[in-house]
């Protein structure tokens, strides 16, 4: 008996397109390599932005933070709903039921810091992160002075943070024996 022949591409094409804007077999074929291709490289960069993610992480535990601060600190600024505020306040106010009080009186609702002050905080925290200086209050008002005053108080501040933590990276550097052991090793 004859062994029957294999097809080879060519003998047996795939149809033909039912329209112009239908992909042929090898449009399709080229699609997949090269989706594939930005996928490996994207893999790639994944890798090195979760490297980075790592490394910056282990500066802030270096810095005395735990990983426990550092993860609730993200969630906390990634929170535009409000759901972690909501969160944290029904612990606040279930802590204090069982006499556990963590710093927060639930039945004073209002916020009586004032504007100004507020203005100063968010620009301070804006100047701190190297945003640019911007305020999003009214030109010439009390707020937009607060808060480029903040803007400018967090500008130095990170200055200064940055030469200290580079003065003591300076001073660490001949007796840094152990490496970067700390506790984002492995998992994050």
């Amino acid at each position: 008996m004859a062994r029957p022949q294999l097809a080879t591409v060519n003998e047996n094409p795939a149809p033909p397109p039912i329209n112009d804007l239908e992909l042929t077999a090898m449009e399709r074929r080229a699609v997949l390599a090269r989706k594939l291709h930005e996928i490996e490289e994207l893999e790639v960069d994944k890798k090195a932005i979760a490297d980075d993610i790592k490394t910056v992480k282990k500066e802030l535990v270096e810095q005395g933070f735990t990983k426990k601060a550092i993860d609730f600190a993200l969630k906390l600024r990634g929170d535009a709903d409000g759901k972690m505020v909501e969160q944290r306040q029904a612990e606040a106010e279930v802590a204090r039921f069982l006499n556990s009080p963590i710093g927060f009186e639930p039945e004073l609702p209002l916020d009586r810091t004032p504007v100004v002050d507020k203005a100063f905080a968010e620009g301070e925290i804006a100047g701190a992160q190297g945003l640019t200086c911007t305020a999003p209050y009214p030109t010439g008002a009390e707020t937009e002075q607060g808060w480029i005053k903040g803007w400018h108080q967090g500008q130095a501040t990170i200055m200064s943070a940055f030469k200290k933590i580079e003065a003591k990276a300076v001073a660490d550097a001949p007796g840094d024996a152990d490496g970067d052991e700390s506790e984002y090793d492995g998992e994050d």
